[in-house]
């Protein structure tokens, strides 16, 4: 079958003979997507379009240079979810660099009984922030600016919510170590 001969579904067809699924797990596990992830069905589809427009853009034959068509495929099942992941860590770096600006207008969510202790809460908020990763920015902006949960926060990241009690206790280490710094001084 010629190149201009070939459709997606036939792609599609092929796909779902002779064990070529493993080809496109095989990528995303490479990539380390698993099952468990939230957006593991989003990347395997993807992977599958992806593959069925690899069968269209094969030069030979896949049927008769298989081997060489699961190369084929597998390389732009690869190269084309590694564009996707690099994307979506462009867009979470470019959210953080919108949150670390933003940190000065933050609306305070939580109150205190006097401006004195408003004042030094707000100072060691700011201080805090500016020592965390990006992840704990993030944690914080949505904890107390936000107010969500640690299991809203865990979903809205696609992280566990394990993960989520991490950075807390990392925020919480940086505040206690900021704390005890002034009171040194």
């Amino acid at each position: 079958m010629s190149p201009k001969n070939r459709t997606l579904k036939a792609g599609l067809d092929h796909l779902l003979t002779n064990g070529n699924q493993k080809i496109v797990f095989g990528a995303l596990k490479k990539l380390n997507i698993r099952p468990y992830q939230p957006d593991f069905e989003d990347f395997l589809q993807e992977a599958r379009l992806t593959y069925a427009r690899a069968y269209v853009r094969f030069p030979r034959n896949p049927e008769s240079d298989l081997k060489e068509f699961r190369m084929f495929a597998y390389q732009a099942i690869y190269w084309r979810t590694l564009n996707s992941l690099k994307r979506q860590t462009m867009v979470k770096n470019w959210q953080t660099a919108e949150l670390s600006t933003d940190v000065t207008n933050l609306p305070r969510q939580y109150r205190c009984s006097s401006r004195e202790q408003q004042v030094l809460a707000d100072d060691l908020f700011q201080r805090v922030y500016a020592i965390c990763t990006p992840p704990e920015k993030r944690f914080l902006y949505y904890r107390y600016v936000k107010q969500l949960s640690g299991r809203e926060i865990a979903q809205r990241e696609g992280v566990s919510p394990q993960s989520i009690s991490k950075r807390r206790r990392k925020v919480g280490q940086k505040a206690l170590k900021i704390i005890a710094e002034n009171a040194d001084n």
